[in-house]
């Protein structure tokens, strides 16, 4: 039996010029063409992967340039800001330090003390100092640090805050101002009796002035009764809270009604000479916590 054989598949180029000349032609096998097909996209391929494997390379070449300098940013950022904490904190602690002095001299010769302390700032300080670059926990573990330290500080500022407030409102509220000018013509304490009853207690002081001279608030407070009060004749008390009270006796007119607020200096009403009275005066008393004291104790000189 014969066997029957396949005839090879070819391709035939044909080369023609434009002018006369010879016909060539060129029998290419079919698999030979396939082959260098496949080698033609093999190329294209590789020379696609590589150029995009550059281009990739350069984009990150670039966003690696730019997180070093953000990096970089980031770290004297956050040297400047720990750097400003800690001199906030040396003026918190500057301050509390000023508010607890009780006289002007020490106030003048304090020359500042305090300040925060080091110990736990020492391994922050020694990661931001001199690095170009922080890890992503490094950087973390300093934000949280200042995150919290800001937060300390801001809780020391409201509490300085209130307590600021507190002592502006105390000291507006002590009755250290004098309610008028004159001439102190009787003293707190015992005394013999213009009226002829001997030895008395006398429980403010007397400020002898003309009739019609103003009084004055010496603290802020609020006017808690108003009118006549036997000896006291007209009569005007001021609370002024944190327990002190005064009372304004013998005037000859008021100018403030019971529950109105009054502020220091402001004109309450009137030298007079009503009640139990000798001569045109103020009888002024100061008490704290309803115990009359002596108000030279509060009165600046």
């Amino acid at each position: 039996m014969a066997r029957i054989r396949k005839k090879k598949k070819h391709i035939t180029l044909m080369f023609v010029p434009h002018d006369e000349g010879q016909v060539f032609s060129l029998r290419i096998p079919t698999w030979m063409l396939f082959l260098a097909g496949a080698f033609g996209l093999i190329s294209i391929g590789m020379s696609a992967f590589i150029m995009t494997r550059h281009f990739d390379y350069d984009l990150t070449r670039r966003a690696n340039i730019k997180l070093t300098e953000k990096n970089s940013f980031f770290v004297q950022e956050l040297a400047s800001t720990h750097e400003a904490f800690q001199r906030v904190a040396k003026i918190e602690d500057e301050l509390r330090a000023m508010l607890k002095m009780k006289n002007k001299k020490k106030l003048i010769q304090f020359s500042g003390e305090g300040g925060p302390s080091l110990a736990d700032q020492a391994n922050l300080m020694n990661t931001l100092n001199n690095r170009a670059a922080l890890t992503p926990k490094e950087f973390a573990k300093s934000l949280t640090y200042l995150k919290k330290d800001a937060r300390e500080r801001m809780e020391n500022y409201q509490e300085l805050k209130k307590y600021i407030a507190t002592q502006r409102s105390l000291i507006a509220s002590k009755p250290t101002a004098w309610p008028l000018r004159g001439w102190i013509t009787s003293r707190f304490g015992f005394r013999n009796s213009p009226f002829f009853e001997g030895i008395t207690k006398h429980y403010g002081i007397d400020i002898a002035n003309e009739a019609g001279t103003s009084i004055k608030a010496p603290a802020d407070g609020v006017v808690t009764y108003t009118g006549w009060e036997g000896g006291y004749g007209k009569l005007i008390v001021i609370d002024h809270g944190y327990g002190f009270s005064t009372r304004y006796g013998h005037l000859q007119r008021t100018l403030v009604n019971t529950g109105q607020r009054v502020r220091r200096g402001q004109v309450m009403g009137f030298v007079g000479s009503t009640g139990r009275s000798t001569a045109p005066h103020l009888h002024y008393e100061i008490r704290v916590n309803g115990v009359p004291v002596d108000p030279f104790k509060y009165l600046k000189k």
